[in-house]
């Protein structure tokens, strides 16, 4: 008993070090950001996307995950997806304000 539990402690927490992160938020609020920063912040929001993307499906991950622990592909597939809902919000916002600023 105590060593499954060791073991899903551990999965944890190799399971929360390798998915993507992504915070939206901005250093500062978004009506405070520059067109260059704007710009900037569209890219690291696309950047995160892009990663995330890349590591669904059959990537190394899940391939790994999958040889050492199956609910660990369901769980990278889960966080892969929230960080890639997350990226699209953010650039569809900043998109948004990169229009309202007349940023071209």
């Amino acid at each position: 008993m105590k060593k499954a539990l060791l073991l899903s402690a551990v999965a944890a927490l190799a399971l929360s070090s390798c998915a993507p992160r992504y915070n939206p938020n901005a250093q500062k609020p978004d009506v405070d950001l520059s067109c260059t920063e704007v710009r900037s912040e569209i890219n690291r929001a696309q950047s995160a996307r892009a990663e995330a993307t890349s590591n669904r499906g059959l990537s190394a991950q899940n391939v790994a995950w999958a040889i050492f622990f199956i609910p660990g592909v369901v769980a990278n597939e889960y966080t892969n997806d929230q960080v890639q809902k997350a990226a699209d919000d953010r650039i569809a916002k900043l998109n948004q304000l990169y229009a309202v600023k007349r940023c071209s």
